[in-house]
């Protein structure tokens, strides 16, 4: 079985109406993902807000100094020309929403679509820069999207994708062990995929992923909590499912030349210097 990739999802939450906003600042979130990094997690999942592009190449360059985790821009929302601005910063990866986005916050609903002509435009701009495509898959008939793709020859083997359950919204699947093996039953055989999970039973679905061949996607963005009434910090959350995968017998991909996914498909980049 392949080394356990874990994804740190290291944002505020937009669930939880308890949950305070934290990671504005760089430096706090750099020092939020260092440690989680230490402790076993490849790749973070960064949010900054959508136009505010000196944040992004602040929040970047803060994590870059502070450790040698691969960075995952959670970019799904935002226009093409607002994703091709932060492609400077050289991200290893971008978010990619093939469904609808239809999902319930805290105080807001999102509502989006994402046609076939945007998400051909995203992979011809991947492939330019250099960057992987992470498919966030809410519904299993999110992957004829990523199928489409395929068949026109805009994604470069393996796929990489997050699949979400129990999300609020009109994108809500079951977080149930049945629906997990229904879905991945189902996904492209040539997938690396996250299991991103929101409400009580994360740590059942995230150590079936562990068991399955899967890999994981935990943090503060999906779910902070940790036990019921307290919150866990990025390191409580990447510490614990690191504790499962080896107390089962796997292995950590704990740095990039691990996986496939760098040495085949990512470049080791680092921030360009400041003129």
């Amino acid at each position: 079985m392949e080394k356990l990739i874990i994804t740190n999802c290291a944002t505020d939450c937009s669930i939880y109406p308890e949950w305070q906003a934290r990671f504005h600042d760089s430096q706090v979130l750099a020092d939020s993902i260092a440690p989680a990094w230490r402790a076993g997690a490849a790749i973070a999942h960064i949010h900054a807000p959508p136009d505010d592009y000196k944040v992004w190449e602040s929040h970047t360059r803060a994590i870059r100094d502070a450790c040698g985790i691969m960075i995952q821009y959670g970019i799904s929302t935002q226009s093409v020309e607002q994703r091709r601005a932060v492609m400077k910063n050289r991200p290893e990866m971008i978010s990619v929403a093939v469904g609808a986005h239809n999902l319930s916050f805290v105080g807001r609903d999102l509502m989006m679509l994402h046609p076939r002509a945007e998400l051909a435009e995203l992979m011809r701009m991947c492939r330019d820069h250099g960057v992987k495509p992470e498919f966030e898959v809410c519904a299993l008939g999110d992957t004829w999207m990523i199928d489409d793709l395929m068949q026109k020859g805009l994604i470069d083997l393996p796929i990489m994708m997050t699949i979400f359950f129990g999300r609020p919204g009109g994108t809500w699947s079951p977080p149930t062990p049945a629906e997990f093996m229904h879905r991945i039953n189902h996904l492209p055989k040539e997938c690396y995929y996250m299991t991103s999970v929101t409400g009580t039973t994360h740590m059942q679905l995230t150590t079936l992923s562990v068991l399955m061949g899967g890999h994981v996607r935990v943090g503060t963005e999906d779910e902070p909590y940790i036990a019921p009434g307290k919150f866990g910090d990025n390191l409580d959350h990447v510490e614990r499912i690191v504790g499962v995968s080896r107390l089962v017998g796997r292995e950590v991909a704990t740095d990039r030349k691990s996986t496939r996914l760098n040495s085949s498909h990512i470049p080791l980049s680092r921030m360009p210097s400041s003129a």
